[in-house]
């Protein structure tokens, strides 16, 4: 039995059998407080705060980009992810108010290839390897099940090993190739990589394709 008693928007909360996420051999401790729109984890023995991206964090999250392989955008695109899927922008957050990765992402597609997407992931150097993108990755399928989506999807350079890697240790398979996806010189394929959700029983939606595609062919 695990007992935790935090302290939250001035109530005391006692959590009793809370339930266990094991990723990458880290065990995740959850208390999910909706009515305050935060989670509290536990990772690498301290609590870390997951909520919602905010206007503020915009100024703040500088040290998460320095990652050449991380792909950062115009203020504009992040607030268009704000205002149009504001449930799939998370943070991160460390005791001391650092943020130590976000999530970024939507739900597209038609009636039968409706899923989550998976636009941007990054975690900050100095909290790596901890199993914070595993975190941030199990809230996104969660809330692309709770809208009843096929499959969650993504986009990785073919040369990002690391993160390859990463995501194939959370489920996700190589659906297909696309040709030249990231600019560049030169350009760069990339790898669409998805992971079956509970709707996908028979998981047809992760079925390889033979070929590479174009940007252009891509739905």
């Amino acid at each position: 039995m695990i007992h935790n008693i935090i302290f939250c928007n001035y109530f005391f909360i006692c959590s009793l059998f809370t339930p266990l996420l094991t990723i990458n051999k880290y065990i995740i401790h959850f208390i999910n407080f909706s009515v305050f729109k935060h989670s509290i984890v536990i990772i690498d023995n301290k609590m870390t705060t997951l909520r919602p991206f905010n206007c503020d964090d915009l100024f703040k999250f500088n040290n998460v980009n320095l990652d050449s392989l991380t792909e950062t955008y115009a203020i504009p695109f992040y607030m268009q992810y704000l205002a149009h899927w504001p449930e799939y922008f998370q943070v991160a957050e460390s005791p001391t108010g650092e943020i130590m990765g976000y999530i970024m992402g939507k739900s597209e597609g038609q009636p039968d290839s409706w899923h989550g997407h998976v636009t941007a992931l990054t975690v900050a150097p100095e909290y790596r390897r901890l199993g914070v993108a595993g975190v941030l990755m199990n809230w996104l399928e969660e809330i692309s099940e709770k809208k009843d989506a096929w499959f969650v999807d993504l986009y990785v350079r073919v040369s990002n090993t690391v993160a390859i890697s990463m995501y194939k240790s959370l489920g996700y398979t190589v659906y297909r190739t696309v040709l030249e996806y990231y600019s560049g010189d030169p350009d760069e394929d990339a790898y669409d990589m998805r992971k079956a959700l509970s709707r996908d029983v028979e998981k047809k939606s992760i079925i390889p394709l033979e070929h590479p595609v174009r940007l252009d062919d891509c739905d």
